[in-house]
């Protein structure tokens, strides 16, 4: 699909639905395909990085509605223009092509793989005025000392948390750089920092919700959202037919995976759900312990922490380490001495590079491949 195609009126006035296949899922995605009734709907596959594809089917209506809203709090005008940087098949991507359209906007596809450099160098010949990134292309353009071009005014985050010391050193080379928390399931936005604070030092969080959300958090600490620009249903093919799942009540609220904490400024994101695991009865926290050890490692190594079923203790923690060596042993030794023994770690398996999906995600799914593990 190119971006012009999701540009054009023909695109969002037609009635056939269309799936938006990442290249590592296209036949899974002609099958669904070719099972889907004409309804206007534009299917993703999610985001997640572990497990099997879930496929996320959202209306045109909800995309539009999602990408007015963000229009409306980035203060785009028609004079604007868009620079995608996103694969199209990411409901992150999509939704630049769909903003430029909503605000009839100009759009630039930055062409082929992605290259910091020649980024700023399109950003610059196109005059594009912004833009959506995730955290590892930020992190590339501030490891090279770029700057932007004086006609970019924003530079949407998301995907991820970018650190706050990383934010603001892209701030300090001139990039005005927001973060924004979202998900396919609600076309992308839910919250998104304000164009007013570019000046202010960079916060990852707490961010303010965009207008068209209603939120609130459930029994378990995750939030629950309702709104126009929401999520149709969960598909699947089993046995070559469709398999549709509407996980919402019956107020019409939708419950994510993610933690947060709600303050009058907004949402901080706290972690995943899925991410918390009972090891020997006690509850473990895999990703606050996934963060205190990347801030213990050298800076280039990166980490992420497999969790592997036990019949006995419940889950196995196994660190993966990037680029690690000796060094990362007594890291972790160290790092085990202050944790009380249900939550201590194996000892770490090493690799070059942690597979990542196109958006920067560590591939969790390659990764247990890799080791010969269990999917979760």
């Amino acid at each position: 699909m190119e971006a012009a195609e999701v540009t054009e009126a023909a695109f969002w006035s037609g009635r056939m639905s269309r799936v938006i296949t990442p290249p590592r899922l296209e036949e899974a995605g002609a099958d669904l395909q070719r099972l889907l009734p004409d309804e206007g709907t534009v299917v993703f596959a999610s985001s997640g990085s572990a497990g099997p594809p879930k496929w996320i089917s959202l209306r045109r209506e909800a995309l539009l509605v999602s990408a007015e809203a963000v229009n409306r709090h980035l203060e785009v005008m028609s004079g604007d223009r868009w620079m995608l940087a996103l694969p199209l098949f990411h409901v992150g991507g999509f939704g630049v092509a769909a903003r430029a359209y909503a605000g009839g906007c100009a759009l630039r596809r930055l062409a082929g793989r992605w290259n910091a450099m020649r980024f700023v160098e399109e950003l610059d010949e196109s005059d594009a005025t912004l833009t959506s990134l995730v955290p590892t292309q930020v992190l590339d353009l501030v490891a090279c000392k770029l700057r932007p071009p004086e006609a970019l005014r924003a530079v949407v985050v998301g995907g991820a948390r970018l650190d706050d010391l990383a934010g603001q050193a892209a701030r300090d080379l001139g990039w005005p750089v927001l973060q924004s928390y979202g998900l396919t399931e609600a076309a992308s936005q839910v919250a998104t920092g304000r164009v007013q604070n570019l000046a202010s030092e960079f916060r990852s969080a707490p961010l303010p919700f965009l207008p068209i959300w209603e939120h609130r958090v459930g029994n378990a600490g995750c939030l629950e959202l309702r709104g126009e620009a929401l999520f149709d249903a969960y598909l699947r093919v089993e046995d070559n037919r469709l398999v549709v799942e509407q996980p919402f009540d019956g107020e019409g609220w939708f419950a994510t995976g993610d933690v947060v904490e709600l303050s009058p400024e907004g949402v901080t994101a706290v972690g995943r759900a899925d991410r918390q695991v009972k090891v020997l009865g006690e509850a473990v926290d895999v990703q606050f312990m996934e963060e205190e050890l990347r801030g213990q490692l050298l800076p280039e190594s990166g980490v992420h922490i497999l969790t592997i079923e036990d019949a006995r203790r419940g889950w196995r923690l196994i660190p993966v380490i990037e680029q690690g060596g000796p060094e990362a042993e007594d890291v972790i030794g160290l790092f085990n001495q202050r944790l009380p023994g249900f939550a201590r770690l194996e000892p770490p398996r090493y690799v070059g590079a942690l597979p990542r999906t196109p958006l920067g995600k560590i591939d969790v799914a390659a990764l247990r491949e890799e080791f010969g593990l269990p999917e979760r």
